[in-house]
């Protein structure tokens, strides 16, 4: 008899400013278990019952404070990864271009800073993941496997 796999949900969501194409990331605190003084992308684990689009919508909300309809959201990516308590994790990325409002640090408590950075040179304190999402972003990519890499043995992702 097979262990069962169990596999989780992520959402991710680049907010991308419409003048020079930033994109908005949150920098964890240094008390991080996953990602400690890293810079992120605006997303988490899928709540019960969420889909996948009402998920984003929530995290964008929840962390910085965007309230928009979970349709105003574009998919632009699926990344397949090794999360960093070892877990296989499907991640659906999406885009926003227009909301109302101004970002803001919702979770000091999580995130010491808000970051607009250029996806196609993310900048070294970048989480490795975020990394990938945000170079696979900036060349259109829709999929991807991503393996940090302290899970190839020290080759970049």
């Amino acid at each position: 008899m097979s262990a069962v796999h169990r596999s989780i949900g992520n959402v991710m969501v680049l907010l991308q400013r419409p003048g020079d194409g930033r994109v908005l990331t949150v920098r964890h605190r240094e008390t991080s278990w996953h990602s400690p003084g890293m810079l992120t992308v605006v997303g988490g684990r899928l709540e019960e019952g969420e889909f996948l689009d009402e998920g984003a919508a929530r995290e964008l909300a929840e962390e910085v404070g965007i309230h928009l309809a979970p349709d105003r959201l574009r998919f632009c990516q699926l990344p397949h990864f090794h999360a960093a308590d070892g877990e296989r994790v499907i991640g659906a990325v999406f885009t926003v271009r227009e909301w109302e409002g101004t970002p803001y640090n919702r979770e000091p408590q999580t995130h010491s800073e808000l970051v607009w950075v250029d996806p196609a040179a993310p900048p070294p304190d970048c989480h490795p993941f975020t990394h990938e999402v945000l170079t696979r972003f900036a060349t259109g990519q829709l999929y991807a496997n991503v393996i940090a890499p302290e899970m190839r043995g020290g080759e970049a992702g």
